[in-house]
């Protein structure tokens, strides 16, 4: 059947009629689009907290958040959500710094988990905090994740007893926050409500004890529940938003700058809402569309962008056997793939396979793009990567959205897309806003969780003598406006926290102080699928579900895993936790089926109490059971319903990777329940905690 298509528009960004005080561009440059302008005054303004940069992708954002920092020397720690986002913007940074040419050669440092143990360990460090610190001092401009910023904030890294005595709850939070001026967090709109709890817990941290700092969120699409969090808590903050600003056209105008080529954007019909519909269609096309458009347009790139890591590598191999032999290579990257792979991949590939590490902002040359959206915001942000560069005479992109969806956008009642008609990117993406799928925001979860890690900084501003001597006003100051802006009450939240730790429910504090999630069901990984991988690179972590769903392994012992490990020359720390060790031979061609089983009398008792529990006794029935013993023995954090997966899903809207799964107390029955794990579950409970039991016996308070 004929995909429906239609034509997008070439987009323009509006050019700044003037630049701002004491900037000079590089020679070759004409000037700066309107938002850049706007973004660096905004930064600039003293009676400005917060800037909000919402410029479509593509148009230079990057540029906006660094501009101080390569012209007038604004030390600068910058966030980014996924590793392979960070290395991309690595290069950039370091391509404005070459154009700028700043007198002060700022350096630049880009840090992850993984980089600052081989540092610590390079360098014969004593700890994190001496690694961080190290790279605080030396690094005007640093590049790391949010998680490694909300940890710092969070009072972790430091060296302390039993009883909480050692480092100075500031002896790494001040260096961090002393040091830069302005903190920038890219792509931010990917995470939920507990990471924007977060990110406020820190910027009201930072605002009480080292007031005047700046922070810029850059997002193509922004998060209102961020935006309304801040005002509340009486931080003032301008969105800078080219959308709504006049700050786009469709046709070539004077000096205005092309951002976007026109683009072919199809959509298969009758494809299946299920994980295998989109991996049957691009098996099914991979010679008649997706190779022949190669062929036909000499010197293409394409990427294809899926949700499921065992898609793309199965994928690989059959791209690879009809694309190489014509001279075209084919990368991967994904989670799963090792760092030398990745750092190539996007320059390398004439078709590159890849997952949610190459989605979210990574600026590669491709006129070709195949892609999966498992929503709205998801959606924009893949076929974002599109457009973006000349010297192509196609553009074609194919969206492998589920039927209903399709539907909607073309055949339904009051449909707002027309096949073969042409239309502008800013309709686009508002129809597809309007018409996808509802997915849950879990607006309730600061309020009744994110407030547990206020509650902990509240503690340490209040109660350490040293910090109520530094910053004589932070805790009350603190207390005042983070209620106000989660709605919360200190007093209660540290009554809560106080409870949890009585009744040996640490674990359940641990889950709502992470930033995202403690990955309580992650494996530690020796991967064997790639002959030309490192050594080094072989060691992985990833998460039981999609292990047994996806997966061919053998269980290995954590002593031949951590052998092999220190003789790969890994410090073997991150393993440590894991709830088992495998070793990954192959890939399923069809998914496994297996669930969770439970054999404790008091199952259907806790699905009652609407909260979430510390469980024990979980095995796994159906494929694999090795692997059993491990989880039965360990206490999970976790959240049961007597609703079963499917019901939960369409009617909470949960995401597409919620970690909710099949579950049984009947040793050979039909799954009877469903149980979320970790941060899924905390997330559960806020939604579903005053439902009705299915056989209503009365509700349990």
């Amino acid at each position: 059947m004929t995909p429906y298509t239609i034509l997008l528009k070439p987009v323009y960004s509006r050019p700044a009629q003037t630049l701002p005080s004491g900037i000079t561009l590089p020679p070759a440059w004409d000037g700066l689009s309107q938002h850049q302008v706007e973004t660096y005054e905004a930064l600039q303004d003293p009676t400005i907290d917060v800037v909000f940069n919402t410029a479509m992708t593509g148009d230079g954002k990057s540029l906006a958040a660094f501009l101080a920092a390569v012209t007038n020397r604004t030390y600068t720690l910058a966030m980014y959500p996924t590793n392979e986002l960070a290395r991309d913007q690595e290069k950039q940074v370091r391509g404005y710094k070459a154009l700028f040419k700043p007198e002060n050669d700022p350096q630049i440092y880009r840090l992850n988990a993984a980089i600052l143990e081989d540092f610590i360990a390079t360098n014969k460090l004593s700890s994190k905090l001496a690694g961080l610190c190290d790279r605080a001092d030396n690094s005007e401009i640093l590049l790391t994740n949010p998680d490694i910023f909300h940890y710092i904030h969070d009072f972790r890294y430091l060296r302390r007893n039993k009883e909480g005595k050692g480092d100075n709850p500031d002896r790494l939070f001040a260096k961090i926050d002393d040091n830069y001026k302005l903190f920038i967090f890219d792509e931010f709109h990917i995470f939920s409500s507990p990471q924007i709890a977060s990110v406020i817990n820190a910027i009201l941290l930072i605002k009480h004890t080292f007031p005047g700092k700046k922070f810029l969120f850059l997002s193509a699409t922004p998060n209102d529940l961020l935006e309304d969090f801040l005002s509340k808590a009486g931080l003032k903050h301008r969105i800078i938003d080219p959308v709504k600003q006049g700050g786009y056209r469709f046709s070539a105008g004077d000096n205005w700058r092309q951002i976007s080529y026109p683009i072919n954007l199809s959509f298969p019909q009758k494809l299946e809402p299920n994980l295998r519909s989109s991996y049957n269609w691009i098996v099914e096309n991979a010679e008649t569309t997706i190779l022949k458009f190669f062929q036909d347009n000499s010197g293409s790139k394409g990427a294809i962008i899926l949700n499921s890591i065992a898609a793309v590598k199965t994928l690989v191999p059959k791209f690879k056997a009809i694309f190489e032999p014509l001279g075209l290579k084919v990368r991967e990257n994904t989670g799963l793939t090792g760092e030398t792979e990745k750092s190539k991949s996007v320059e390398d590939a004439d078709l590159l396979l890849g997952t949610s590490t190459i989605d979210v902002g990574v600026d590669f040359r491709i006129n070709f793009l195949v892609f999966e959206a498992a929503d709205a915001g998801n959606f924009i942000q893949r076929f974002g990567r599109l457009g973006r560069h000349p010297g192509f005479d196609i553009y074609q992109a194919y969206a492998l959205l589920p039927n209903f969806i399709v539907e909607r956008l073309f055949e339904a009642e009051n449909h707002p897309l027309q096949d073969g008609e042409t239309r502008d990117r800013i309709s686009l993406s508002e129809a597809i806003r309007q018409h996808y799928g509802y997915v849950n925001e879990f607006k309730q979860y600061p309020k009744r969780w994110g407030g547990i890690q206020s509650a902990c900084v509240h503690l340490e501003l209040e109660k350490n003598y040293q910090m109520k001597t530094k910053y004589p006003e932070a805790a009350d100051n603190f207390a005042a406006d983070i209620q106000q802006a989660l709605g919360i009450t200190i007093k209660q939240m540290r009554a809560q926290l106080c409870r949890c730790m009585e009744k040996e429910k640490k674990k359940i504090i641990e889950e709502a102080r992470s930033f995202r999630g403690i990955s309580q069901l992650d494996c530690g990984i020796y991967d064997t699928t790639n002959p030309d991988e490192p050594e080094k690179e072989r060691f992985k972590t990833y998460n039981l579900a999609s292990l047994l769903s996806n997966f061919h392994f053998e269980l290995m012992t954590s002593a031949d895993f951590m052998e092999r490990a220190k003789k790969a020359g890994l410090a073997v720390s991150r393993f440590e936790k894991a709830l088992c060790y495998l070793k990954l031979t192959g890939y399923r061609e069809l998914r496994e089926d297996w669930q969770f089983y439970c054999s404790r009398d008091d199952l259907s008792e806790i699905a009652k109490s609407g909260k979430v529990q510390i469980l024990k006794g979980l095995e796994v029935r159906g494929g694999t059971n090795e692997i059993s013993g491990k989880l039965s023995n360990r206490g999970l954090v976790c959240f049961v319903s007597d609703r079963d997966r499917a019901t939960l899903r369409a009617k909470c809207g949960l995401p597409v990777h919620f970690q909710a799964y099949a579950l049984s107390d009947r040793f050979d029955g039909k799954p009877n329940y469903t149980i979320a794990f970790g941060r899924s579950a905390l997330l559960l409970e806020t939604l579903i905690w005053h439902w009705k039991p299915q056989q209503d016996e009365g509700w349990i308070c």
